[in-house]
């Protein structure tokens, strides 16, 4: 329990930290990596040369001061990271590493004496914030290990298929090397998955949704090649694409929270480019278990006819099944509609007065866009369901 003075100091601190919060980040990245280089392993080095993971850390310590006095409001979001966390393997030992140098950071920056009251009590709020962090993933861990098939750490998987999709999108069929049976999954997940390219010295770990439906003997995940640069973004993707079939993978248990609780009444997935990949494994979980999916609509929004993955499979099942299933394209024919979403489209394809449940997934800014169309038609938080890749951000108003 936290004393109220550490309370006090802390929530009295969060200010500053929205101010100052990614410069202390950064400092805190820059200091960790030089005493600690092989934490590279688990982070995502793209992600810190783009910056990204320095301003998402700024936003969860910002949101941690606000809401120390009411940590269950944090609850989702402990929840979300702490699957991430499992994914990569984060382990107990790790929170007194980044503790030592957050606490620094914090020091160094604002300039304050090694036994200033801020640090005291940011010291005893981080490990409160540490022992749930561990104990939240540990329950991943132990849940994971004792599911039929399951695993705790590190197994090793090969490429059975790779099946393009499009020009620069396969689907890749992935079996144990072991020949065991592997654990189910529940929809929307994904599984992290550890590399090591020829162009990087350390483990490259990414997350990929699983696009099949539970109870196949492999994993299938649809991956896009992404486009490579100076920030080493697309390592992992780019060195799956060029793997052969029999290569070895290293999979991490399926985890994440993007799944769908209870069986909606009205039932709406919406997925921009890639973003689609949970949905269809949604879907296709939908059809298996018996839905009633007269009310069911999915919607795929990307940039032609020739990026439109898994465009066939999803219109004879739309077909066969009586869902709802419609097409945005940015340019080019053969779509439902020509442009980006917008209320009268939406309103259009979705008469159902702010009823039901909105699962989304794409690129954050398509993300951020559907997220304020939909509340103004009357949708609430509760109902949207999202799934954001890489660092966390708060989307714009629309969060």
């Amino acid at each position: 329990m936290l004393s109220q003075s550490t309370i006090d100091t802390v929530k009295s601190t969060a200010p500053l930290l929205a101010d100052e919060g990614e410069k202390i980040t950064r400092l805190f990245y820059e200091k960790l990596f030089n005493h600690h280089p092989e934490l590279k392993n688990i982070f995502n080095m793209a992600n810190q040369a783009k910056g990204e993971q320095a301003r998402a850390l700024a936003d969860s310590v910002f949101a941690y001061a606000s809401h120390i006095d009411q940590l269950e409001a944090l609850g989702p979001a402990v929840k979300r990271i702490a699957h991430k966390h499992a994914s990569l393997q984060v382990a107990p030992e790790h929170y007194p590493i980044v503790g030592k140098y957050l606490l620094e950071a914090i020091r160094d920056h604002l300039k304050l004496h090694h036994d200033d009251p801020v640090l005291t009590a940011w010291a005893e709020a981080y490990e409160a914030l540490a022992a749930i962090f561990i104990q939240t993933e540990e329950g991943i861990y132990q849940a994971n290990e004792a599911t039929p098939g399951g695993w705790r750490g590190d197994r090793a998987f090969i490429i059975d298929r790779a099946e393009p999709e499009t020009d620069e999108i396969k689907s890749f069929y992935l079996r144990p090397e072991d020949g065991q049976p592997i654990a189910d999954f529940r929809p929307g997940q994904y599984v992290g998955i550890k590399t090591q390219p020829p162009s990087s010295e350390f483990d490259e770990i990414r997350q990929y949704s699983l696009s099949s439906a539970p109870g196949d003997p492999y994993y299938r995940i649809t991956v896009k090649a992404e486009a490579t640069g100076t920030s080493a973004p697309g390592q992992v993707s780019n060195f799956l694409h060029d793997a052969n079939v029999g290569d070895r993978v290293w999979l991490r248990p399926p985890t994440g929270d993007f799944v769908v609780e209870k069986r909606s009444e009205r039932p709406v997935l919406i997925g921009g480019g890639i973003g689609i990949t949970p949905l269809v494994s949604m879907l296709l979980n939908a059809v298996q278990q018996g839905w009633e999916l007269e009310h069911l609509v999915f919607i795929h929004c990307c940039r032609d006819r020739s990026h439109h993955v898994m465009h066939d499979e999803l219109r004879a099942l739309s077909a066969q099944k009586g869902f709802k299933y419609y097409v945005a394209y940015e340019q080019g024919e053969g779509a439902d509609h020509l442009g980006y979403l917008d209320t009268d489209i939406l309103e259009k394809w979705l008469p159902f007065e702010g009823r039901g449940d909105v699962y989304f997934c794409g690129p954050t800014a398509f993300m951020s866009g559907l997220n304020i169309l939909l509340k103004r038609m009357g949708y609430g938080d509760d109902q949207l369901h999202y799934e954001i890749f890489g660092p966390r951000i708060r989307f714009s108003e629309a969060s």
